[in-house]
């Protein structure tokens, strides 16, 4: 038997590094993927903190890592090379749906109600090999890094959210500026908003959105607003006089929540993808912040099965550069340093390669 590396949740809150786990065989209809680089996303953190939020979701033994690149290896039964021909550069879309449920004969595949998660539930990229469904692939344009191909995966989010309703000239808020949060500030700004307003509470967060609106030259067209700091709702507000017409709600901290939902206009919109720890989330002023005025929230997991991966790679190939999030690159053998420095703030992104670092 063929033996592979890879990082293996064993328990809730364990993991280790595994040299002896078996190479994968595509099951008929999926497709084997020699992983080029892999994301750890704010999701591994939880699971490998054992973050009771995540135990209900988990399947350990499991091997972890939802977020990645590489290039198909092997065809299972049923699968045709001419769409999908070996040493293809790819991603691939790791919920794995049933296509059976409502949401699914709706054509809403992201939300199906009984979806697999690669990487979560089903052994994930975080491993030299993953299989997946050969309808979950993703081909990628030749010329893209794969240090960016490996986050394709948390920019679809950004984009899913940041794309969820018109902001083309609109001002737009977002709450929450881990790295979802900078890739929809990057989004925002690359489609044309008008003004962007991002919003933290954390130093280093706040210092990375003043050094990007340096670095994009857009410092006009951005204010970076410390939360910690007296009203700023108000601050918002007043700037905007009314409100921003788009919230992006990426924090899912309840005072994040709440802020999101009271900076916005009469009749504007919230985008909610952030999560709250706790199963409830109080809405203050609910009648004044959210009936009287009007607001549409919109809930948004995941991405849009396919079009936010066409939306973005459109995106991409238009121009839109996301590389310098990556901010810390290692091997998998390093991935409890990653884990660790990421769960510190210390990097934007972590990027693996299990296969070692491509030339």
């Amino acid at each position: 038997m063929t033996l592979m590396k890879g990082i293996q949740l064993t328990a809730p809150g364990q993991f280790r590094l595994r040299r002896d786990l078996p190479l994968p065989e595509p099951k008929p209809g999926e497709v084997r993927i020699r992983v080029a680089a892999s994301g750890i996303c704010g999701t591994d953190v939880h699971i490998c903190a054992g973050d009771p939020s995540m135990n209900g979701i988990i399947a350990p033994p499991v091997v972890l890592g939802h977020e990645f690149c590489g290039h198909i290896d092997k065809l299972g039964a049923g699968v045709d090379e001419k769409k999908l021909p070996l040493g293809t550069y790819v991603s691939a879309e790791m919920h794995e749906v049933c296509g059976v449920c409502p949401a699914c004969l709706d054509g809403a595949f992201h939300a199906c109600t009984t979806t697999k998660i690669r990487g979560i539930n089903l052994d994930g990229a975080f491993a030299e090999f993953v299989c997946v469904s050969a309808g979950n692939v993703v081909p990628l344009p030749a010329k893209l890094p794969v240090q960016v191909g490996a986050i394709l995966d948390p920019l679809g989010n950004a984009v899913h959210t940041t794309l969820k309703v018109p902001i083309k000239d609109r001002t737009v808020a977002v709450v929450g500026y881990g790295p979802i949060g900078a890739m929809c500030g990057e989004v925002a700004n690359f489609v044309g908003a008008k003004h962007i307003f991002l919003v933290d509470v954390a130093d280093r967060a706040l210092e990375r959105a003043r050094q990007w609106a340096k670095i994009r030259g857009v410092g006009n067209k951005v204010t970076v607003i410390d939360a910690r700091q007296p009203n700023p709702v108000d601050h918002v507000v007043a700037a905007t006089r009314g409100g921003v017409d788009v919230a992006l709600e990426i924090s899912g901290h309840p005072v994040g929540i709440n802020n999101a939902i009271a900076m916005t206009r009469a009749a504007g919109n919230v985008v909610h993808l952030g999560l709250p720890k706790g199963d409830n989330v109080t809405i203050e002023r609910f009648s004044k912040n959210f009936i009287f005025k009007g607001l549409t929230l919109h809930a948004v997991i995941g991405r849009e099965m396919f079009r936010t991966w066409e939306q973005m790679l459109d995106l991409i190939q238009k121009g839109m550069d996301v590389h310098e999030l990556v901010s810390a690159e290692m091997g998998l053998d390093d991935f409890g340093m990653g884990i660790d420095r990421f769960g510190q703030g210390l990097e934007s992104k972590v990027v693996l390669y299990p296969n070692g670092k491509p030339r």
